[in-house]
């Protein structure tokens, strides 16, 4: 360690030699501790930029003064430390203890360096602040050096004023750097964001189209919805051009391809439809749709009726060729009903109520297709007016049970009854089921007015064995029921609600191709034999499908009246004792049905039939007037 050569204050003797050591020890540590006789210890001012300020990053002092100041110091072989900082500039309180060897003038008066005792450096450097211009040098304290002092002199001195505005230029340009990098990451993230808003643009744009899209697309079939066919109603069908536009309503008969093999068969036809009748039409002129799931609604062009019949023709061809080349186990039954537009007419769906009627109309009547006009409306509307009067019949239990009573033809005695349905309507009076059913298969009501016959059967036969009678009842059901999953299951709730043997009671089904051909429905029949319910089947068609039926359990034949009425003639006898043997041969018991004279009662008893019903025997009943005929019975 080099002797100390600045100047001190004189104290005599060792004591006070040894106390400013020691003090000296604890209060320039660095000094004491480093004791590098080649360093300068600076204080420096924290927060003066560019001249001077202290970087956290780097932990040291930086600016064009330190800059120089490490320049000057290296030209002449000397080290600069600079103390460490605080918050606020503390230089003159670190000069007054002698704890550094020298600072700079910045922002410091005469007085304050005099104060302090500092004494200023011959060299200084000139910067401009503003309109006025600075003065910046070296202030020393005691214990600077003079040999190091001269060393630092003349380095400073060497730095010309180009070397300054370069240091000065270098710190401009930095600080414009680092406040160009918020400007770059702003405009970047400017950028980004109006990617960001565009991309999100694009998609809502995208994602627009794609709801507009699906807004007019039929999901099943893929062609256009009923919202796209009125909006093409509406563009292209105009008061120019009205007068030679038709509305046509197709009706498939999917409904019942539907109940019998179920919804997913019939959308497959309904795919079939549009994939045939799309491209036959003007795109620009002419659109369909499908309309209220099982059909479909047109509007064309055309010119005359025939022209109109024609096309419709081919349309119904085609599907039905498509249909066959698919293999379906089934054929369509198309009906169209056609509305000629009139000039006054803007509103699309009076024109499709008007062409279904015109397809109702050639559905009952059995044509193919049929022009809407007033016979038509008058016709159909009056069975509109019923159907609405159905719904509400079924409401309120207007369909009630009559019996047709069933005899034991050897005996005579009455065995149980066919359970029939009449209208109680409060308007039109008791209804036959000639004029109503039609109404009701319309509406598709035929199974629920069924059910409702079967609940009042179960009642009645718990009110029966109540009474200690044994009876049995033929119920009617058709594909409506039979092609419900549940239908089993529900007859059987039923019956088991009241309390009824399923022994006494008897399904009725009809020899139907399309059932025989269904997995579901013959399922359907096992399960009814299952539950321990008889199965009757109403007619005999000796084919494929008979034997279908006859391996799902069917235990007796119903022999409708049109074979019937054939016994007074010697073919129909034959022809019904060869079913009577045929039937006793399988086990099969037989109810002829329709026996109106003594002739043939006593013909069929002759042969062995099981049983008969008919006006010879007795005319169909309420249940109040069943209970009278048992009781005039007992009588005899």
């Amino acid at each position: 360690m080099r002797e100390y050569k600045g100047k001190r204050r004189k104290i005599m003797g060792w004591p006070a030699a040894a106390a400013i050591f020691t003090a000296l020890w604890f209060l320039v540590p660095l000094r004491a501790v480093f004791g590098a006789e080649d360093v300068i210890y600076m204080a420096g001012i924290p927060d003066s930029w560019p001249l001077e300020y202290y970087d956290s990053q780097s932990k040291n002092y930086q600016g064009v003064l330190p800059d120089i100041l490490e320049e000057a110091a290296g030209q002449s072989g000397l080290g600069i430390h600079y103390v460490e900082p605080s918050e606020t500039d503390k230089r003159l309180e670190l000069a007054g203890n002698i704890q550094v060897d020298a600072l700079w003038t910045l922002d410091l008066s005469e007085k304050e360096l005099e104060e302090a005792g500092l004494r200023k450096s011959n060299v200084s450097f000139v910067f401009q602040e503003g309109e006025d211009k600075v003065n910046i040098c070296l202030a020393y304290t005691e214990s600077m050096q003079e040999e190091d002092l001269k060393k630092l002199e003349d380095g400073l001195d060497g730095i010309d004023d180009a070397r300054l505005e370069n240091l000065l230029l270098q710190y401009a340009r930095s600080v414009y750097q680092e406040n160009r990098k918020p400007a770059v990451y702003m405009w970047i993230s400017i950028i980004i964001l109006l990617l960001a808003v565009l991309a999100l643009f694009l998609y809502l744009i995208k994602k627009r189209r794609e709801v507009i899209r699906l807004a007019y697309r039929d999901e099943l079939t893929g062609g256009d919805n009923f919202t796209a066919w009125k909006q093409k109603f509406s563009e292209r069908i105009n008061d120019g051009n009205r007068e030679h536009y038709a509305v046509l309503f197709l009706d498939a008969g999917l409904e019942t391809i539907s109940h019998i093999y179920g919804y997913p068969e019939s959308e497959k036809v309904l795919q079939i439809i549009r994939d045939f009748c799309e491209p036959m039409l003007d795109e620009k002129q002419e659109a369909m749709s499908r309309f209220n799931e099982f059909y479909y609604v047109f509007f064309l062009q055309y010119t005359s009726v025939d022209s109109i019949k024609e096309r419709i023709g081919k349309i119904h061809e085609g599907i039905a060729e498509a249909v066959k080349k698919q293999q379906k186990r089934y054929f369509l039954e198309p009906h169209t009903g056609i509305y000629r537009m009139a000039g006054l007419e803007t509103e699309p769906l009076k024109t499709i109520q008007r062409a279904e009627i015109a397809a109702e109309f050639a559905r009952n009547h059995f044509m193919e297709c049929a022009v809407y006009d007033e016979m038509v409306e008058r016709e159909t509307v009056t069975g509109y007016a019923m159907e609405h009067e159905a719904i509400h019949g079924l409401m309120h239990q207007e369909f009630i049970m009559y019996l047709q009573p069933i005899v034991e033809i050897g005996s005579g005695k009455i065995m149980g009854a066919e359970a029939l349905v009449r209208w109680q309507n409060p308007g039109r009076g008791l209804m036959q089921p000639g004029d109503f059913l039609d109404v009701i298969k319309r509406k598709q009501l035929t199974g629920k007015m069924n059910m409702d016959i079967f609940r009042q059967g179960c009642r009645f036969l718990r009110e029966e064995a109540d009474k200690g009678k044994k009876l049995d009842l033929l119920f009617n059901f058709t594909v409506e029921n039979v092609g419900d999953e549940q239908f089993a299951e529900e007859l059987n709730t039923v019956a088991e609600q009241y309390g009824i043997d399923r022994d006494r009671i008897v399904i009725q089904l009809n020899q139907m191709v399309e059932m025989s051909r269904s997995d579901s429905f013959m399922d359907t029949i096992r399960k009814l034999r299952g539950y321990g319910f008889h199965i009757c089947l109403a007619g005999l068609e000796l084919d494929r499908v008979f034997f279908d039926f006859l391996d799902c359990g069917v235990d007796s034949i119903k022999l409708r009246h049109d074979l019937i009425r054939h016994v007074d003639k010697p073919e129909g006898k034959t022809v019904i004792q060869s079913i009577m043997n045929f039937c006793g041969q399988l086990h099969l018991k037989v109810v002829c049905m329709g026996v109106e004279n003594e002739e043939q009662a006593e013909y069929l008893k002759s042969i062995g039939c099981d049983y008969a019903t008919g006006f010879y025997y007795y005319y169909p009943v309420s249940q109040d007037s069943f209970d009278e005929l048992e009781a005039k019975q007992k009588q005899n």
